[in-house]
């Protein structure tokens, strides 16, 4: 039985994390209304081109919304492009959507349906960063990007989402300031084993992220939420742009609870224009939100070098926390962001 088989291997290569986005209802519901707005707006005789892994966008413009020209690009070199293929043109007989097994740098014009995409799409969910999703977020930015430089986007193509916000917060967070850090006395000794090749590593989880579904951990969160970067994937040229509060680089927040700082937390707030959106951006375009900060997807936690006691004094006076994001700057290679923090 054809469906049997479909049903069988999906379930075989969805992982948890996975099975909870796809099952998170308002997080769909945003995704087809934003894909169905674009559609509307450029015409379902409009080139689509859907940029993440396993193609739900896709599916869901030729489905709801009646997308004739619809390619989906799948740079996974595992099993997920096979699955892809099956859900769509197996499971949901969409025959008419191409599914490419590529790396977008390897593609032209002539390998896209119906030419430059006017609409590109994203959830954005790319499997090798699933839990990551700062690094899905730059990841669709800088395809978008890329593309757009060589034609195979359109200049006025209508991108979804249409902006990210990378929103933090710091946190008390004490059982993972315990659990990710060196162990065993001053020079490394747990029961007479040395622990110093564990420790090189325990010692430097404050300049990379862990990415944990915080839902599952008691933390308090100390300061007001606020914005680190905010990327554009709308227009010729796509921005990536870090906040600056102070005119020095830095985008800052105050605390507004005492408790000790142990922790840095960051998430993505994706932009979709839609219909009936809730927010009105200053243009009169209205927006619905699909953020990552809910209990559907994991969260980047990032170590403080130091424990900081947050007294009422530091929540009375205005003591700020400041962070300075860059990106593509990483000076060890590994990340391709890096977050400098400091109070003042």
């Amino acid at each position: 039985d054809q469906t049997a088989s479909v049903s069988s291997n999906v379930f075989n290569r969805i992982s948890p994390t996975r099975a909870l986005q796809l099952n998170d209802i308002h997080r769909i519901g945003i995704l087809r209304n934003a894909v169905l707005h674009a559609i509307r707006v450029k015409g379902q005789n409009a080139p689509i081109l859907d940029l993440s892994d396993m193609g739900i966008c896709a599916m869901i413009a030729a489905v709801s919304g009646g997308a004739k020209i619809v390619t989906s690009l799948e740079s996974n070199s595992g099993q997920m492009p096979m699955l892809a293929a099956t859900i769509m043109q197996l499971g949901n007989g969409l025959s008419d959507v191409q599914v490419l097994q590529a790396q977008a740098e390897h593609i032209s014009t002539e390998h896209i349906l119906g030419g430059a995409a006017e609409i590109v799409v994203a959830e954005p969910y790319y499997e090798i960063f699933e839990g990551w999703h700062l690094q899905e977020a730059l990841n669709y930015f800088y395809l978008v990007r890329s593309l757009k430089s060589k034609g195979l986007v359109s200049s006025s193509s209508l991108s979804v989402p249409s902006q990210a916000f990378v929103m933090a917060c710091v946190v008390q967070f004490k059982d993972f300031y315990g659990a990710y850090g060196k162990v065993g006395d001053n020079d490394g000794m747990v029961a007479g084993f040395q622990h110093g090749a564990v420790n090189f590593h325990g010692a430097r989880y404050h300049t990379y992220d862990v990415s944990l579904p915080l839902c599952q951990y008691q933390y308090k969160r100390l300061s007001k939420t606020f914005c680190i970067a905010k990327i554009d994937y709308d227009g010729n040229n796509p921005k990536l742009v870090a906040v600056d509060d102070d005119g020095e680089g830095w985008a800052c927040t105050q605390f507004e609870r005492t408790g000790t700082a142990h922790a840095f937390v960051c998430w993505v707030d994706y932009m979709c224009r839609t219909d009936e959106g809730r927010y009105l951006h200053e243009n009169g375009d209205l927006f619905d939100v699909i953020s990552t900060s809910s209990s559907s997807h994991n969260q980047a936690v990032r170590k403080l070098d130091e424990a900081i006691a947050i007294t009422e004094s530091i929540v009375n006076d205005g003591t700020k926390f400041c962070c300075f994001a860059s990106f593509g700057s990483d000076p060890d290679g590994i990340e391709d962001h890096s977050f400098a923090f400091k109070m003042k």
